[in-house]
């Protein structure tokens, strides 16, 4: 090489030394004036989950509101869990469930969560009765059918997800374990088959909410599963210290945090032994969501961005939520703090548990909710029609009935059919504030195996009251315990909240579940103000409902917004259908399906009117396609 060219390129070299400097400067100013904007303001030191009393409603009965059924229907199930005294942490999340119909005889069924022997406890339980499926009879009452149905795994459960993986008419249940998650196929008639690990699911995370969506569009339902942590100090029994000497289960940031799972449904693939088997394989990392870690609790799966692809928002307990937004190429990134969801109005990261959807302010897009611990109230965020939230919280008056509780599963469902959506809240604490429990100090990280005698009482110590808010504009929102009947005259540590219309009368009922006691189921007997449509959507070339659906009803005085997809609240599926209560509209114009599945340019369908009051079933092709 001359001297010349060893010149030039020596002057190259600099210059590009130089530019990548001044690039790298620019990233740290962006990124500093970007943490100015969005990093979360520090919370208040010294406050953890304990009120002074149990909070006692002010129940003046109109009615019989929300009236406890589940003696009546024949169902008798008991989380059990311990045994108690070493402050294992899943003990203190509870157990999920599921409203489905899993024998195919129109009618909902009911399958419950268990958890079970908790590691390093001091004796064995004197028994572990297992995940149960109380399948509903011709009268209306259940019968259990667990040992039938082979879904009665003594596993550490937590949470569930229900929908049809194989395309065959038949909802399948997922099931998620601190440990290994199970995957279980239904033969149409209710009866199951655990396919773990033959279709390629090996999570082994403390796995918590869970959810079946189509993120790819192919027509097959693929699996997120939320994970709270994968660290190795829960194979030790400890415990933490709070204020006023009160010992109690671990927060989050004593452990390390995890990543959620994203498995893709292969569909069937073909082996090498010309054998056709179902298959998933594990994204995670493919698809970006190894990137963040966090406590993971709640998830809701929708199209926040409006441009047809689904969307993954995750409610984190401690730490900012995750928004994943869906790039169309199997790939998601992460866009909480963009998109305005990640933190509440004062940029605080809060302890997020249960999540619900729904059109709150009747402006075409859906709006979140999340519960949160007590002194953070349960927080909403307002949509925008650019895929962007605003935390909305105040203006609808949801700050300062909710501010006391410690909430769990939650729910925007129209109870009363005036057309405005309610929200009832499942509550249970965390630290045992009503007790007369022994101070152990202020020590900040324990071992401990206490003797606890009375699991009940134990468990009374955690209780706290289920809050009803109802609709009473689409700007308003306000506590009504006097109409919520049982639901809010329940003591217990809640937490759980399953919905859907069990009894087949047109309004919407509550299954709730309580750490260490019985499950509730709740019949909706509030005054109907108004009328009512259950809608179903049907693929009959994949055979199955379409989760993700976004359903649009039009009529002349309003429009209402509704998702088909049953994950949502906390642990739990729902009932797979959209509710509308119509208030005084008795017919409707036209109905509106966003279809999720193939190419998104014919996706949109339109269905003629009708009228109300009535089970609806839109099957995807009778309709007229829309550009």
């Amino acid at each position: 090489m001359s001297a010349n060219s060893r010149t030039l390129s020596s002057w190259i070299s600099l210059v590009s030394l130089f530019a990548l400097l001044a690039c790298v400067a620019i990233w740290e100013v962006k990124r500093q004036s970007s943490l100015e904007r969005t990093a979360p303001t520090p919370a208040a030191k010294g406050l953890v989950d304990c009120p002074e009393h149990l909070p006692q409603p002010d129940i003046r009965p109109v009615g019989i509101g929300l009236k406890d059924v589940t003696t009546q229907l024949g169902v008798h199930f008991h989380h059990v869990i311990g045994p108690l005294g070493t402050y294992f942490m899943p003990e203190s999340i509870g157990c999920g469930g599921a409203l489905a119909d899993f024998n195919g005889d129109g009618s909902l069924d009911l399958f419950l969560v268990n958890a079970g022997q908790s590691p390093k406890a001091v004796s064995p339980l004197d028994s572990i009765p297992g995940n149960q499926i109380w399948l509903q009879t011709n009268d209306g009452m259940f019968v259990e059918s667990t040992v039938q149905s082979a879904l009665g795994d003594k596993g550490y459960g937590s949470g569930c997800a229900v929908g049809d993986v194989n395309n065959d008419n038949a909802l399948d249940v997922f099931v998620s374990n601190y440990g290994c998650d199970q995957l279980y196929l239904n033969d149409g008639t209710g009866r199951f088959e655990n396919v773990t690990e033959s279709v390629g699911i090996a999570e082994s995370a403390w796995g918590t909410c869970a959810a079946f969506f189509d993120y790819d569009r192919d027509g097959w339902l693929d699996l997120i599963v939320i994970n709270y942590t994968h660290d190795p100090e829960y194979d030790h029994s400890i415990a933490c210290g709070f204020r006023a000497g009160l010992v109690s289960y671990c927060g989050p940031h004593k452990f390390q945090p995890t990543v959620d799972c994203l498995y893709h449904n292969d569909g069937y693939v073909e082996q090498s032994d010309g054998s056709m088997t179902l298959r998933f394989t594990d994204v995670t990392e493919a698809a970006g969501l190894s990137e963040c870690r966090s406590y993971g609790f709640g998830v809701l799966v929708a199209d926040y961005t409006r441009d047809g692809w689904p969307d993954i928002f995750v409610a984190n307990d401690g730490a900012a939520n995750l928004l994943w937004v869906n790039q169309k190429d199997g790939t998601f990134i992460e866009e909480g703090v963009e998109r305005g969801v990640a933190y509440n109005e004062r940029g605080n990261a809060e302890a997020g548990m249960g999540t619900a959807l729904g059109d709150v302010n009747g402006d075409g897009t859906l709006d979140l909710v999340v519960s949160h611990l007590s002194t953070e109230s349960t927080t909403l965020y307002l949509g925008g029609a650019d895929g962007s939230f605003v935390d909305s919280t105040k203006s609808h008056s949801l700050d300062g009935p909710t501010m006391q509780h410690t909430g769990w599963g939650v729910a925007l469902v129209d109870l009363n059919h005036d057309g405005f959506l309610d929200c009832p809240m499942v509550n249970g604490l965390v630290v045992p504030c009503h007790s007369g429990f022994p101070f152990h100090g202020e020590d900040e990280f324990q071992v401990r195996h206490d003797q606890i005698d009375d699991p009940q009482a134990y468990w009374l110590d955690y209780a706290d009251r289920n809050v009803l808010m109802m609709g009473h504009s689409l700007k308003q929102m306000e506590s009504r315990p006097e109409l919520g009947g049982d639901f809010c005259a329940a003591i217990g540590s809640g937490r759980s909240l399953i919905h859907g219309d069990i009894d087949s009368d047109g309004d919407v009922d509550l299954v709730v579940t309580n750490c260490g006691g019985p499950a509730k189921i709740y019949r909706n007997e509030l005054v109907r103000e108004g009328h009512w449509l259950i809608i179903s959507a049907w693929d009959p070339v994949l055979r199955r409902d379409a989760y993700g659906a976004e359903i649009t009803l039009e009529g002349s005085a309003k429009t209402l917004v509704g998702l088909l997809n049953p994950a949502g609240s906390y642990l739990a599926s729902n009932e797979p259908v959209v509710h509308f209560g119509l208030g005084e509209m008795v017919q409707y114009d036209r109905i509106r399906v966003r279809w999720p599945d193939g190419p998104v340019e014919t996706s949109l369908e339109e269905f003629d009117g009708g009228v109300a009051d009535r089970r609806l079933r839109l099957i995807r092709g009778e309709g007229r396609l829309l550009p």
